[in-house]
């Protein structure tokens, strides 16, 4: 595939979330980077699936998440620890597909382009293959079908700064993406994640509802606002964005988190607690929902069932970056579990 194509599908939607474990211990998490997986189910020569389609999350060859594709062929994963994934369809009625997407601290949403080809008779599948076809090449230049090539080439060459960690110089092109095509969504989006990187707030929202007002049906930017306005302590509109991420995709994990998340800011300890299980529940590997379950047990007195997931997190995610804190945590509550008693 081209460099471009591909620099085009680890483009789009960043998700930042907010998390500190502030009992016993200084803040294990300042500013938390999740990772997200999103695309777009496209027919070869068609439009949308006339069915919603099965696509599978598969990571070292287990299936790590399953959805289905919305009306408009849309499907998404969130809260996703940086690593390499791969997007497959297995569907009665086209060929396989298995498209991969990487996820890094650096690129932190993986654009995924797909395009469906139907299955054929035995006597078309040796025909395509005596002419040379190969059903299973995909277009993925198609995701840049829709906006102007100039404002793609502005927005590849924004992806390339944020790469380097160009910030400044990312955002600017995303701006030029934006003035010739202003409702290039996917610039829209990643100018709200960098403006977040340099803890503009506001304009992170601004980017984002701009974002939501061009492709309302993707739950990630209702989210994306909804974390924006709990860093800004803005709870109502949270609560109000969470509502319509959750109304979109209601079993999402990164939804549930961020529920968990304003719960606890809230008071509302034993709702957050319902939640964060749930998140867990939804994606054992997010290891934030884990950390901020800890906080939630920890307010709420259950000082042994938070030295538990500690120790889960510890034992499980030897290279997680909140390890180190983690186990220094639970030192301390196990050294006063020790000094007081069983708690």
């Amino acid at each position: 595939m081209g460099a471009a194509a591909y620099k085009l599908r680890r483009a789009g939607i960043a998700v930042f979330v907010c998390l500190s474990l502030t009992t016993l211990a200084p803040p294990l998490l300042a500013q938390t980077q999740l990772g997200t997986v999103v695309g777009e189910v496209r027919v070869q020569r068609g439009d949308f699936p006339p069915q919603r389609v099965l696509v599978q999350l598969m990571i070292r060859g287990a299936t790590m998440e399953s959805v289905y594709t919305d009306g408009q062929g849309k499907f998404g994963f969130y809260a996703l620890p940086v690593n390499l994934y791969f997007v497959d369809i297995n569907d009665d009625s086209y060929e396989p597909v298995h498209q991969r997407a990487e996820l890094s601290p650096v690129a932190l949403t993986a654009v995924v382009q797909i395009t469906l080809v139907p299955k054929t008779k035995k006597e078309d599948q040796q025909k395509e293959q005596i002419s040379g076809g190969n059903p299973n090449v995909m277009d993925a230049r198609e995701y840049a079908a829709h906006f102007p090539k100039k404002a793609v080439k502005e927005f590849e060459k924004g992806v390339d700064a944020d790469g380097a960690d160009k910030i400044d110089e990312a955002i600017r092109h995303y701006q030029r993406a934006l003035e010739i095509a202003p409702d290039f969504y996917p610039a829209h989006n990643n100018l709200g994640s960098d403006e977040l990187k340099r803890n503009d707030l506001k304009a992170a929202r601004d980017e984002f509802e701009k974002a939501v007002q061009l492709n309302h049906s993707d739950a990630a930017g209702y989210f994306n606002l909804a974390n924006v306005c709990m860093l800004m302590n803005q709870l109502p509109d949270a609560q109000r964005y969470l509502d319509e991420g959750t109304r979109r995709q209601p079993e999402s994990a990164l939804g549930k988190f961020l529920s968990g998340s304003l719960d606890l800011r809230i008071g509302r300890l034993a709702e957050a607690e319902v939640a964060l299980r749930q998140a867990v529940q939804l994606s054992p590997t997010m290891v934030q929902a884990r950390l901020q379950l800890v906080n939630v047990l920890l307010k709420e007195g259950k000082k042994g069932e938070a030295r538990h997931e500690l120790q889960q997190v510890v034992a499980a995610f030897p290279a997680s970056p909140f390890r180190a804190q983690a186990e220094q945590l639970l030192h301390r509550l196990e050294t006063a579990s020790v000094a007081g008693g069983p708690s």
